[in-house]
């Protein structure tokens, strides 16, 4: 888990509507967009370990679904909105300096 804000992208390397995965150190992290707005989740589903990147970006449930067996977690708060998944993902939190993206611990 994150113990500091580090830099995972720019602003032009995440289109609306697309996520990616980003590694930092040992941590895979979801990075998502939807309209100007940026959200970071731990990278793997709970349930099966899917990359969530693969997954189903939700725009309108602010959800992402992974793509192994259709879990879905809030892109805010990294709680699970759609079974099987039972456990929760860490949900981090975005700033955006300059043009840099930074993920770090939640306050």
């Amino acid at each position: 888990m994150l113990s500091e804000f580090v830099k995972v992208a720019t602003l032009g390397d995440i289109a609306p509507g697309e996520m990616q995965t980003v590694e930092v150190g040992s941590e895979y992290i979801l990075v998502a967009r939807i309209g100007d707005e940026y959200f970071a989740l731990d990278g793997f589903c709970t349930h099966a370990e899917g990359f969530l990147s693969e997954g189903y970006l939700l725009e309108d449930y602010c959800e992402v679904e992974c793509p192994i067996h259709e879990g879905a977690f809030n892109l805010r708060t990294g709680e699970v909105t759609n079974p099987p998944a039972e456990e929760p993902v860490v949900a981090y939190e975005v700033r955006i300096e300059g043009d840099d993206i930074l993920v770090g611990p939640r306050s």
